[in-house]
This record gives structure tokens, sequence and C-alpha cells, in this order.
């Protein structure tokens, strides 16, 4: 399993926007107006404080991201109890976080639902992985290792999928600008801030349980919102990003070794990463394969690829290997169409991925039960879609001699 952070605020850029916003709109010479009359006995929802809180897990209430990381470890330890006490017995009980706070508080937390409250004691241990940039292939955070992805001025790097932004947010805020603006004359709204209120919404929503700017907008307005933030993964680090199936590949890989070598390796690995870590992934194998690019003058409502569905805080991708009977037949035909043999039985290998407690056929290979995918097909796909995605280093631009695959996923 990989898994992204449970729910926080917002991170650095993110809340400095919304701070610049609250406070334009507290030097306004008059009050706000229709649907932004709350504002006037609104409060930030972070406090003067907010620094303190920037990026970190939301604590307490309905939508904690700590309660959620617990519940996540609670609802595996329900669906594998098998492969947990196979786990602890064995001593294999090895997880990892990426070295971020958000992160490696989501883990710690995954781990009281899972292991228990003493999982540190004797039980598990948690290894924090470095999210520097010179460790080449040998990382969960590949976005910080990929030099030609990090390269300011690449058209098909880091920035690609805020330039896509720009260009859908230039077709729906405008009207939105319009209506607020006729409420409020002389409020001279720009495309930046009223996309800082629809993520005031969601954020405010996590940290006190509702939100009065949710009600801003209307129904079609967050449509083009959700809409927005697929464009802006897509693009950033989703299948629309160049880099984005090679800087996954190496997971991908590390991960097809481990279900080939089967519970020899261990029964359960765990790791803990962010959002920008989980698509790269996804677009390694795969999984959600579009007919062409998402668009930036429209919103295609029959588009497969929803970021709120793939990776919303405290997503988790899931692969799980399988042992089903399998039974093979074969018949004389023609000379004796109606004489059929089956071979006892054999146990056979498969394997299944799960993306947010949703079973996710993999394109091309789902024949298998619960719509799996055989071993032994899996590891051919995988091995394909590494000569298609091409060398980590080589893409990425890195030094000779810099790691090319993962040598920490073992137990």
């Amino acid at each position: 399993m990989t898994a992204r952070h449970n729910e926080r605020y917002p991170t650095h850029a993110t809340a400095e926007h919304m701070v610049a916003l609250h406070n334009r709109l507290r030097t306004l010479d008059f009050a706000l107006q229709g649907d932004l009359s709350f504002f006037q006995s609104w409060t930030f929802f972070m406090g003067e404080d907010y620094k303190s809180k920037i990026g970190e897990l939301v604590p307490v209430g309905p939508y904690a991201g700590s309660l959620g990381a617990f519940q996540a470890g609670v609802t595996l330890r329900t669906r594998y109890p098998d492969l947990r006490a196979t786990a602890i017995a064995r001593n294999q009980t090895n997880f990892w976080a990426a070295d971020s706070h958000r992160v490696v508080e989501t883990a710690k937390h995954f781990a009281v639902g899972f292991w228990g409250v003493d999982w540190n004691t004797d039980t598990a241990k948690l290894h924090i992985i470095p999210e520097t940039s010179g460790l080449g292939a040998d990382t969960l955070t590949t976005g910080n290792t990929c030099k030609a992805y990090l390269k300011p001025h690449n058209p098909e790097g880091r920035h690609k999928g805020l330039h896509k932004l720009k260009e859908w947010q230039n077709i729906y805020i405008p009207p939105i600008i319009q209506r607020l603006e006729q409420q409020n004359p002389g409020l001279n709204l720009s495309i930046h801030e009223v996309f800082s209120m629809q993520e005031l919404c969601g954020f405010e929503l996590l940290a006190r349980g509702s939100s009065p700017w949710c009600d801003v907008f209307t129904h079609d307005e967050w449509q083009d919102f959700e809409y927005a933030r697929d464009v802006l993964h897509y693009y950033r680090t989703g299948p629309g990003n160049k880099y984005s199936a090679g800087r996954g590949f190496p997971f991908l890989n590390a991960t097809t070794n481990l279900l080939s070598n089967g519970t020899s390796a261990g029964s359960l690995f765990f790791s803990f990463v962010h959002d920008g870590d989980i698509l790269p992934l996804l677009s390694a194998l795969d999984l959600f394969p579009s007919a062409q690019d998402l668009p930036t003058d429209r919103a295609p409502e029959d588009r497969l690829w929803r970021t709120s569905s793939i990776v919303p805080m405290g997503g988790r991708v899931e692969f799980e290997r399988m042992i089903c009977p399998q039974v093979y037949c074969h018949s004389n035909a023609p000379l004796y169409p109606n004489h059929v043999y089956c071979n006892p039985p054999h146990p056979e290998p498969y394997v299944r991925v799960v993306v947010n407690d949703g079973v996710v056929p993999i394109p091309g290979c789902d024949d298998g039960p619960g719509k799996s995918c055989p071993l032994a097909a899996f590891e051919r796909k995988v091995m394909l879609r590494g000569w298609e995605v091409g060398d980590f280093g080589r893409l990425c631009e890195l030094e000779e001699g810099a790691a090319d695959k993962i040598t920490f996923l073992h137990q």
C-alpha cells in the first residue's frame, strides 16, 4: 500500500494567498453584500498564528487528519487480519514515510489503528526516507530528485500544471467575478482571489466542519473548480506530464518485485507519501487512461481523471497478491467436441489494484477473479511499461552513477 497523508491545513503558498485575500477584504471602505455578506462576522479559520499550522494535519474535528489516518489503519487491520498476524509472527513489520511532518504523523496515526497503541515499542518500525535531491530513484519522492522535471523554464516540467490551470481559470472564473462585483461595486476581484475563496471552502470545512465560503458558489461553479484541480494535477504530476510515468516506475518496479517474490518477501508493505508521488505511480501503470489530454477550454463530464476520487487526502493505492484456484480444461475437438477434460484446480497468483477501497481494473489485464490480473501477465505488463517510459536517470538528466532503483523496500 502507498497512501497520501491525511487531511491537513493549506501549505505555505495557498495559506499566504488566503491571508492576503482576508486582509484586503478587511480594508474595504464598504460592507460586503450579497453572497459575501457573511464576511463581516467571519474570522480566518487558521487564526493569527496561522504560520504554525501551515501544512500540518488537522488535529481535531470530524475531518481531522489524525482521525482519518487512525481509521484507515483500523480499516486495513479489519480487512487483512491474517496478513497482520503473519507479519507480526515473522517480525516483518517495517513501514516507510517520506520525510515530511504531516506524512510522518499520518504514518504514526495509521500505525496506532493497524498495529496498536504500543506499535513503536516492539511491534513495528517506521523508516523515514529523506526528501532530499541527491537520492536518484532510491526515494519515495522522485519529484525532488528528477532534475529535468524541476528545471524552472522547462515547459514540460513541474510548472506545466500551473500553466494549464491558468488557462482554465481564465475561462471559468471571469463570470464569477462579474456576479460578485455586481453585488459589490468597486470590489475589483482578481482571478487568484476567487480561486482562493473556493479553496477556503474546502480547507475551512476540514478545520471547522463547515464554511460559509461553500455557499458563495453555485453547483456549476464548484464543478468547474473540481475540473481546475483535475487539470492542475493531471499536467503537474499525472499522465499529462511527460515525466510522470518515468518518475513512478521505480516504485512500481519495486512493488512488482515484491509481488513476484510472494510471502517470502513479507506480507505487508506500507508507505506514506504526497499526492504528487502517488499520481506518477498510477501513470506508470497507465491505470486511468484518457483518449486525449484534458482540454482547458471546457470540462468534459465523461472524463475518468478526477483528482478528488483518485488522490484525496488520505487516499490509498493497494496492490493485493491473491492465490486463487485455476482450472485448466481442454477438449479433443473437432474429433470429439463434447469431450472436455479438466485438470484438478491449481493455485495461481493474481494481482489486484484497489484505489480508495474500490477495485480498479488494470487496462488489458482484468480477466482474473475479482477483476484481477494473473501475476505473470502483470509482470510482463510492467516490464513492457518500463521499456516505454525509459530509464529514470536519462529521463531526469541525472549524473552518471545515480541510483536507478529503490533499495529500502524490504522486510
